[in-house]
């Protein structure tokens, strides 16, 4: 081999060999590279996650201590909290308007005393009212001389007993129809009101008891 040769063999050898460290310092330049851009990123990654963390502690003390201080104020106080939130003209200012008061309910009435009760009532006032001579006499000529117009001849007085306010009367027919016209026009000329307080048929006798009151006074219904 020629030495021409051999200078050619050995300039290719050299050149292989730079080449391939070339190549190698190459691959482990770009090697330590991504080794460091990885780096980077995962120092990246860390400090957003130490920024989120931070993040989310400040949020929880922050919430905490507004927990605390609504827990410190009184029941009260937390009550009239959301009332106070809206101004008095808000809901004006919204367009709605505010709604009026309802008024409470009217009180209830007891229910109207029954017949039974009413009759009751007028007979024991009678019973215990005592007697004013001078106007029971003349209540009891105002009552027979009324009777006596206008009672049929078929009818007749039982009884007629006058107090201080009230007159008892008992009418004897011979029938309710004999009864009925009687009650709706016999007695106009009484001045006071007119109380039936029973008619009752007794065998062939249907008699009629009345409490006829005082002008400007009434039974005690």
């Amino acid at each position: 081999m020629s030495s021409r040769l051999q200078t050619v063999l050995a300039l290719t050898n050299t050149a292989a060999i730079a080449g391939v460290l070339f190549a190698l310092v190459s691959h482990q330049q770009s090697s330590e590279q991504e080794l460091e851009d990885l780096r980077a990123q995962v120092r990246k990654s860390a400090a957003s996650t130490d920024a989120n963390q931070a993040e989310r502690r400040a949020a929880a003390e922050t919430a905490m201590r507004l927990w605390a201080m609504q827990a410190a104020q009184p029941s009260s106080s937390r009550a009239q909290a959301p009332a106070a939130a809206k101004a008095p003209g808000a809901a004006e200012a919204d367009g709605a308007e505010a709604p009026d008061e309802v008024p409470p309910p009217p009180p209830m009435r007891p229910p109207p005393p029954s017949f039974e009760q009413s009759r009751a009532r007028v007979m024991t006032a009678f019973s215990e009212e005592p007697v004013d001579s001078d106007w029971s006499g003349r209540a009891t000529q105002t009552l027979n001389e009324t009777l006596r117009q206008h009672l049929p001849s078929s009818s007749h007085v039982k009884a007629l007993d006058c107090r201080s306010t009230l007159c008892r009367v008992e009418l004897v027919h011979r029938s309710a129809a004999d009864s009925a016209p009687f009650l709706m026009e016999g007695l106009r000329a009484w001045p006071g009101s007119i109380f039936v307080a029973s008619e009752v048929q007794e065998g062939t006798d249907y008699v009629v008891t009345l409490i006829a009151a005082k002008e400007g006074t009434r039974p005690p219904l």
